[in-house]
């Protein structure tokens, strides 16, 4: 027997024709199956293109061409298991009578969801994650690699030219350690908000971040052009809705649970801001989601296919996000969970392969990061985490592994006397969840109303648990979600929620609770929007269901009264689309940048001051500074503005005049540099005023757009 071998028994035998008149129930039996049938084909799709690109990265031959000798035996390789060999899919009941309808009303929202969907954000500007991802996609689209060579990085430290400084930010300065006390071979960050420099004598400048969201936002450049480059995102935000939608189908088997969370989801406010924005999270949702949907299928079906497509999910979502490490404490949890509830039966044998699947992955990620990004899992984790402090960047990876050794021997431990013992105590499952959940609850809730009344603080931080959530759900919303958890627990097929559940309350502490350490800006909301987000729509969903199930309101009343409140869910959820997202965010930037870019000769070398005054925001070295070198092919060096400015450019230009390359210097500021400020020979080309809008900092839903000049003065040296 093949790992591909088995079949698919969610969908019965075919039936031709047939209504709900004749006894079939159109979304159920016809229309599920086949958007689950036409998702399944597109997730293995979606997984060729993504191992595609990775093995491109390793390879460092991230080009079409490559992206296609990888891709295709790939994807063969996939067809050929799953659905030739495992039949995966099989006919379903033939689309007729009101599914029709219901296909073309399905149609008709995803066009919707689309529509706000586009056009996506230009985050050119760098200085923030979205403008890194979006640059480092530009970066890869044009020469292949995902490092990047520093030249001048590396002939300043190994000659110890004066300005070598001026190559590298010290990520430590705060904390007030030198820079020989950096552990690990990590010296800092070229540009900060994304790039790490992993070796200065050699110039070796690495993105921080993990790699697959960049390469697919390359694909995006491919397909879309540069400016386009996120229009790849929507396609993600809409697959990753229809998963959440089968998810809450399989985890309730209702089909109002199911087009509720679908819709809710679909015209969601934070969905459609993450789905035009060019991070990583809504790509990592659609892979979790699908993966998570998949695990439950695994669950019911007689197919080794399921697991394995489970496990791939969750592997590409290892490799778009760091954050998907902590998935192992979920993950043991519910393998523990699901050993007692199918008391060591056979069944076991499928969730072994997802387990292992899983633990793959996550050793090939962490293997990959610690070769390309060591000092970005590092750094994320001392901030946040301050017992690891202790560990260097090799400590910290060794720990991680020890973790999955621990956990690739645990199954181990089912054949022993006290793994045995679990197997006879599924009784008591529902009261360990039930328990466990209350507590947790109660917990996170404690800290909220202890925070909310100053009894516990944190200084000069902003606390974004209730602001955030409550922005997007509400709290009727966080009693629903209460309500449904509960009702799962008690009145739900058990076993439907051993994965999602612990998913929801890990990430609900790791995250929100960390939330204490965060100030809050609109975009922060990612830490959350993952899994948290759509897993707490799921049950929000449920428990609003369950309120036609009451006898109090059984009947029509209870059906009304549940469809009142679901489509109350969908207003609020969906109402931040009628007054915030005024797209696109940075408006005008792409087309400021290029313009500025057109004065400049190729791969030349800017000397950038920035000035003090209000057209010169506080961040406007890094806007600029990261889309002239990853864009546009420059090299970059900060100078300070200070009276000495003609005589410490005319020192850095001799340095640099050998090179052959185009020298500009750029200022930032309401007016051009007065003469005794710039070197003898220096040329104005072009003074430009840059303007463009993007979301306002607040501590709620943002009302405004955030109006931003900045004025630019190019000399070329």
């Amino acid at each position: 027997m093949t790992i591909f071998s088995g079949k698919s028994i969610g969908i019965q035998k075919p039936i031709v024709g047939g209504d709900s008149k004749g006894g079939q129930q159109p979304l159920r039996e016809q229309l599920i199956p086949w958007v689950e049938n036409a998702s399944t084909v597109i997730n293995t799709v979606m997984i060729a293109l993504c191992l595609a690109l990775m093995g491109s990265f390793w390879f460092a031959k991230i080009t079409p061409l490559f992206l296609l000798v990888f891709g295709l035996p790939l994807l063969s390789l996939l067809f050929y298991g799953l659905f030739y060999k495992a039949r995966l899919i099989q006919k379903p009941h033939a689309i007729a009578g009101k599914t029709w309808i219901y296909l073309i009303i399905f149609g008709l929202l995803i066009s919707g969801g689309l529509y706000l969907r586009y056009p996506t954000s230009a985050h050119i500007h760098g200085g923030q994650d979205q403008g890194s991802y979006f640059n480092i996609a530009a970066w890869i689209a044009h020469h292949g690699t995902y490092e990047r060579n520093d030249t001048l990085l590396s002939d300043a430290f190994r000659q110890k030219w004066p300005f070598a400084f001026n190559l590298i930010w010290n990520p430590y300065q705060r904390q007030g350690k030198p820079q020989d006390n950096i552990p690990g071979e990590y010296e800092g960050e070229r540009f900060v908000g994304g790039f790490t420099v992993k070796d200065t004598t050699k110039g070796r400048v690495v993105p921080q971040f993990y790699p697959l969201a960049s390469l697919l936002l390359a694909t995006g450049h491919w397909i879309f052009g540069g400016k386009h480059a996120a229009d790849i995102l929507p396609i993600f935000g809409i697959l990753s809705v229809i998963s959440a939608g089968l998810l809450a189908f399989r985890m309730f088997r209702s089909e109002f649970v199911a087009v509720l969370v679908f819709v809710t989801l679909l015209f969601s406010g934070i969905e459609v801001f993450f789905s035009t924005f060019p991070v990583s999270e809504i790509i990592s949702q659609y892979f979790l989601m699908t993966g998570m949907w998949f695990v439950l299928r695994a669950m019911a079906e007689e197919s080794y296919a399921l697991p394995l497509l489970a496990g791939l999910n969750f592997t590409i979502a290892l490799f778009n996000h760091f954050s998907s490490a902590f998935y192992l404490a979920p993950v043991i949890v519910f393998f523990v969970l699901h050993r007692m509830a199918s008391k060591g039966t056979m069944e076991n044998r499928r969730i072994l392969i997802f387990y292992y699947t899983f633990l793959a992955g996550l050793t090939a990620s962490l293997i990959s990061a610690r070769i390309y990004n060591g000092f970005y899992v590092y750094r994320n984790l001392i901030d946040r985490l301050k017992f690891l402090g202790n560990f260097d960047i090799n400590g910290i990876f060794l720990v991680f592994f020890v973790a999955i050794f621990a956990s690739a021997v645990f199954p181990f431990t089912f054949y022993t006397k006290p793994g045995r013992w679990l197997e006879t105590k599924s009784g008591l499952l529902k009261w360990i969840i039930l328990s466990t959940s209350i507590a947790l609850i109660s917990v996170v809730g404690l800290k909220l109303v202890l925070f909310n009344l100053h009894i516990i603080s944190v200084p000069g931080s902003q606390y974004t648990f209730f602001s955030s959530i409550a922005a997007h759900i509400s709290m009727v919303g966080w009693l629903f979600l209460v309500w449904g958890i509960f009702l799962a627990i008690l009145h739900g097929k058990i076993e439907s929620i051993l994965l999602p559940l612990p998913v929801l309350f890990w990430f609900s502490i790791l995250f929100l609770f960390l939330a204490f350490l965060t100030e809050y800006q609109w975009y922060f909301a990612r830490y959350y929007f993952k899994e948290f987000y759509p897993l707490a729509i799921i049950f929000m969903a449920y428990g609003i269901y369950q309120f036609s199930r009451l006898s109090l309101l059984k009947g029509i009343p209870g059906k009304v009264f549940s469809a009142i409140l679901g489509l109350l869910l969908l207003l609020y959820t969906a109402h931040p689309n009628l007054y915030i997202f005024k797209k696109p965010f940075l408006n005008g930037a792409y087309e400021a940048m290029t313009d500025l870019n057109s004065e400049m000769k190729g791969h030349g070398i800017v000397l950038l001051v920035t000035g003090k005054d209000m057209f010169a925001p506080p961040d406007s070295e890094l806007r600029l500074s990261v889309p002239l070198v990853y864009s546009f092919d420059h090299d970059v060096i900060w100078l300070p503005l200070n009276r000495d400015l003609a005589q410490m450019t005319q020192i850095v230009t001799g340095y640099l005049r050998p090179y052959n390359r185009p020298l500009y210097l750029l200022y930032i500021g309401a007016r051009p540099l007065p003469r005794n400020l710039l070197p003898s020979g220096s040329n104005h080309i072009t003074s430009q005023m840059h303007e463009f809008t993007e979301p306002e900092k607040a501590n709620a839903i943002p009302k405004e757009l955030w109006q931003i000049k900045m004025g630019i003065h190019l000399y070329e040296l």
